[in-house]
């Protein structure tokens, strides 16, 4: 007997979401794909851009105050004459270096004190967390500046003191995640197999917390950049005349009347490198969500 068309659409519907459970899923693959393809032009244009530009980020390169789209300068110079679209290339690759490497470092910080907090309980824990929560009962921004001025203001500063602060959250979304993975019942099954101890948490628990850290990580370099683009803002950052994105900003506000562009155009750097960061770190979760499902 002959199927009808409805039948047919259905059918083939069907087979489908068994070849790509994505789709059958609602995930929309055009919009998890688009935060990575971004995510890779900014990453070439901020690796790539500063070797391909013929200026330097240090050296006048034209007259002053050239407005965007000048002849030989796509984004304008500054009151010093230098390139603004070298200098911000270069300003974005900093801000993407010191950004991974904060949040990685704080990311693995918190992901050994969580760990060895959920599982080892007792003492331990009580031990472990109530010196995180000693770091995050205080204003994780204040205390960044005052651990920079302490040391003196650059972007290593910067980067140790908003590491210093940035890991407590890691370590207790990681402990809570710890604990509710030793309570699973695939834990469950290993342990009653006989794996236990160290073996029991690098194979079974850890991997199971990880997708949390790396969704957490990935929405999280969006609020490194604009932290340190605010250090950098307010003088904790490298001295003039580095092309951090924040100092840029900052220098450039006595011009915002006569010459916007000088500190419009590394602020805009700073808000495109965030929200991609945020749209990526969504992205990451709803394909994770999926293959969960």
């Amino acid at each position: 007997m002959p199927s009808s068309p409805e039948a047919l659409v259905l059918r083939r519907l069907g087979r489908r979401a068994v070849r790509s459970p994505g789709r059958g899923a609602g995930v929309p693959r055009l919009g998890v794909r688009v935060p990575y393809v971004l995510l890779g032009l900014l990453v070439l244009a901020a690796v790539v851009g500063p070797w391909l530009s013929p200026y330097r980020t240090d050296v006048p390169s034209g007259e002053a105050y050239l407005a965007p789209f000048s002849a030989g300068h796509l984004l304008g110079t500054d009151n010093l004459g230098l390139d603004l679209a070298t200098r911000v290339l270069s300003g974005m690759r900093i801000s993407l270096f010191a950004a991974v490497v904060v949040t990685g470092v704080a990311a693995v910080v918190g992901l050994v004190v969580g760990t060895l907090a959920g599982y080892a309980g007792g003492w331990v824990d009580s031990l472990l967390m109530r010196v995180t929560d000693l770091f995050l009962a205080f204003p994780a921004t204040i205390v960044a500046m005052a651990i920079v001025a302490g040391l003196g203001p650059g972007l290593t500063s910067s980067m140790i003191g908003i590491s210093v602060v940035w890991w407590p959250l890691y370590a207790r979304i990681v402990r809570g995640e710890v604990r509710r993975a030793s309570r699973s019942l695939h834990v469950e099954a290993a342990r009653t197999s006989g794996t236990t101890g160290w073996r029991l948490l690098t194979r079974h628990v850890v991997p199971t917390v990880l997708p949390t850290v790396l969704v957490t990580a990935s929405l999280d370099i969006g609020a490194v950049v604009m932290t340190l683009a605010a250090l950098a803002f307010i003088g904790l950052g490298s001295p003039a005349p580095s092309p951090e994105l924040g100092l840029m900003a900052s220098g450039g506000m006595d011009y915002v009347l006569s010459a916007w562009w000088i500190p419009v155009v590394p602020g805009i750097a700073v808000g495109v490198l965030a929200l991609i960061f945020n749209y990526v770190g969504d992205s990451v979760r709803t394909t994770l969500r999926a293959k969960e499902a």
